[in-house]
């Protein structure tokens, strides 16, 4: 039982003008996360107008297409993300957002448009493999919390055997794919914390009281400080502040001061070591200075770890289809990631492919201007499909 990779490359052409249509449409009408539901009826219809069954809404508007092969076997999951970020898009093209301010800057409409061909292609060469694919359209994995807990709590995982996923990668060029065994992205905390002291004070006499600004400026001069003198110097970490707000008057010392921002970690101890240790520097600021903060860790993702097993499958796998030379390994990320919840639950498998073929499609994940060369989606498809059918045929 076998799947020819030249034949999945042949038949993911024929769906390539479908994808575009789709990937377009979702580009035009974004939706933020766990609000999605004109996202999911898109591909919901799609999938059925091909002759697919489509599970019942797990985690609000996320769902899963079961294909099952010629014989019974394994169990593998694929997973695409659907929501887009509250952003401007600001390209100049036919396909941009309708809606101001919502966006899908990162990537997760050709996300999906590549798990839909996938779905279909399985489903046109179903009597070529054994075993069944799960394909499934997550929510919200760009809020906090994010989807994927939701998913794993509503039954996404169960039976499933291992998990595999991709990313647009506007840095890798097209006909490219970046791999890596072991940690490829970081964890992701968000947190918010305030100082609240009894009153506001004059700038002129901050003696008089207890000085909000000077106590947050230190707090945020400690956390910076953290990273390579708690955690191990060989595992990357790094704290980013990223709001900071108090005060109205240029000669008055608020009461409140409120910052937030992120912790980012490459394994799951330096991630509970920084976490803790925030916490602990903020009671011990209240302590010494006589005023209230509260710290509030609002949780993000765990570390996105290939399964190492799964790295060796993928690299041999690709090898035999593809140009050694458009096999990458690319450093650690600190982005984060939520396919991670899987990863920590089942063997998992996350890799980057390349979407850029000029200026106009390099822009950053996150950029006014992201776009991507939807070229790739073709063979982005005809890549996924042969490793999912190849992982079932040989397991």
């Amino acid at each position: 039982m076998n799947i020819s990779y030249t034949d999945l490359v042949a038949e993911s052409t024929t769906l390539q003008q479908m994808l575009v249509d789709v990937r377009r449409k979702l580009h035009q009408y974004p939706e933020l996360g766990f609000s999605e539901t004109q996202t999911a009826s898109t591909i919901r219809s799609k999938l059925i107008e091909h002759g697919l069954t489509v599970s019942e809404p797990l985690a609000g508007t996320g769902f899963y297409t079961d294909i099952h092969g010629k014989i019974p076997g394994k169990l593998v999951a694929y997973r695409a993300d659907i929501d887009a970020l509250p952003i401007q898009d600001q390209k100049n093209v036919s396909y941009a957002s309708k809606h101001p301010g919502i966006a899908h800057m990162c990537g997760h409409d050709y996300h999906t448009s590549v798990a839909l061909g996938v779905a279909l292609l399985l489903h046109q060469n179903r009597d070529n493999f054994k075993g069944t694919v799960r394909v499934f359209w997550q929510p919200a994995e760009e809020t906090t919390p994010s989807g994927a807990p939701k998913m794993i709590e509503d039954g996404v995982l169960n039976n499933v055997d291992a998990v595999f996923g991709v990313h647009c990668d506007p840095h890798l060029s097209s006909g490219k794919v970046g791999i890596r065994n072991g940690t490829l992205t970081g964890s992701f905390d968000a947190f918010e914390i305030e100082v609240i002291a009894p009153n506001s004070i004059h700038s002129a006499r901050p003696h008089l009281g207890k000085d909000a600004m000077w106590i947050s400026n230190q707090l945020v001069q400690q956390m910076y400080q953290l990273s390579t003198r708690i955690t191990d110097s060989r595992s990357p970490s790094v704290i980013s502040v990223c709001t900071f707000h108090g005060g109205e008057a240029i000669n008055v010392i608020p009461d409140r001061v409120k910052f937030s921002g992120t912790i980012r970690t490459s394994d799951p101890h330096s991630r509970a070591v920084l976490k803790n240790h925030v916490h602990s520097l903020c009671n011990s600021m209240e302590s010494i200075h006589g005023v209230t903060i509260t710290c509030e860790i609002l949780g993000g993702a765990p570390p996105v770890i290939n399964d190492a097993s799964l790295f060796s499958f993928v690299d041999e796998t690709l090898g035999k289809i593809m140009d050694r030379n458009a096999i990458t390994y690319p450093e650690q990320s600190m982005g984060a990631e939520d396919f991670a919840y899987y990863g920590e639950l089942k063997p998992a498998f996350f890799m980057r492919i390349g979407t850029s073929n000029g200026p106009e499609t390099s822009y950053a994940l996150h950029s006014t201007k992201f776009d991507v060369d939807e070229s790739t989606l073709q063979s982005a498809v005809a890549i996924e499909t042969f490793l999912l059918s190849q992982y079932l045929n040989i397991n």
